[in-house]
């Protein structure tokens, strides 16, 4: 049997491994932005709601004030960040956003200790200051014609939303994904009917993209959430860096879209970081 360190990991893994086709449904969705955050609210809404109904589960809605305000608080973050990921693939080179996201993982590490009085262990780090060696010669890039710096400046900002909702939700372990989730698509759809054009201006080619693209994110935030319970906010940052790899890898296959060479070189640093990271708990699980 896995132990729960373990588990965490390969959960995480698991979940951003999903979640790295996001970048290329983004780009198959082919529509504005905010219309692309709308549908991806909903869906995930929706999904993550049918789900919940289905399951039967009770008392997801705390009673306690604070903790109601807390659960709404995380939901509203969760929401914010997902829109902040599709302006920012649609303002620079996706691979770009992929990469400053790893950044989650500092930003996890700090909201961890300063939250959850969490020390940062030596690999992580140390796993930490390669991946922003990597983030930035990518965010130097901007500067050329390789990226934009709009898109990676909203990339940094995810990265900030993300470590601030991994280390609340290891906070608050006991609050409901199904709620969360769920509940962050309404929010995120909520925002963006009023910053969208016009939101149902969208063809059925777009809508089945966006319907697979909130199934996707429903599925990688389960299993991302549940993987706070084993392990800290910084670790699961680390572990997006999964996703810096996969998803130009998609992206280059599916619709030829090619990275700069600083990005790539770049997500060099930031992908070893994963390995820095995960080697101690790998040599420790093959001692037992």
């Amino acid at each position: 049997m896995l132990n729960n360190k373990l588990k965490g990991m390969l959960l995480a893994a698991t979940g951003v491994g999903v979640i790295s086709f996001d970048a290329l449904l983004v780009r198959l969705a082919d529509t504005d932005a905010s219309v692309i955050a709308f549908y991806r609210g909903f869906f995930m809404g929706i999904i993550m709601l049918c789900v919940w109904l289905i399951k039967g589960e009770k008392d997801v809605i705390p009673k306690d004030k604070k903790e109601l305000f807390m659960i709404l608080l995380i939901a509203l973050i969760s929401g914010v960040g997902t829109s902040l990921f599709v302006f920012s693939i649609k303002n620079t080179v996706a691979a770009n956003t992929v990469v400053l996201l790893a950044t989650s993982s500092f930003f996890g590490a700090l909201f961890s200790y300063m939250i959850l009085k969490e020390k940062i262990k030596k690999e992580t780090g140390f796993a930490i200051a390669i991946s922003f060696l990597g983030v930035a010669i990518v965010f130097g890039n901007s500067f050329s014609i390789g990226g934009n710096i709009l898109g990676d400046f909203l990339g940094i900002l995810l990265a900030v939303f993300t470590g601030l909702q991994l280390t609340l939700l290891r906070k608050f372990t006991h609050f409901s994904h199904y709620f969360i989730i769920s509940a962050s698509g309404f929010f995120l759809m909520i925002i963006m009917y009023f910053i969208a054009d016009d939101v149902f201006d969208i063809t059925l080619k777009s809508l089945f993209w966006l319907f697979l693209m909130g199934l996707m994110q429903v599925v990688a935030m389960f299993l991302i959430y549940a993987s706070t319970k084993y392990i800290s906010s910084a670790e699961i940052g680390i572990f997006s860096t999964i996703e810096t790899t996969l998803a130009p890898v998609w992206l280059w296959i599916f619709i030829g879209e090619i990275p700069p060479v600083l990005t790539v070189f770049g997500g060099v640093f930031v992908i070893s970081a994963i390995f820095i990271n995960a080697y101690p708990q790998i040599k420790n699980r093959s001692k037992i």
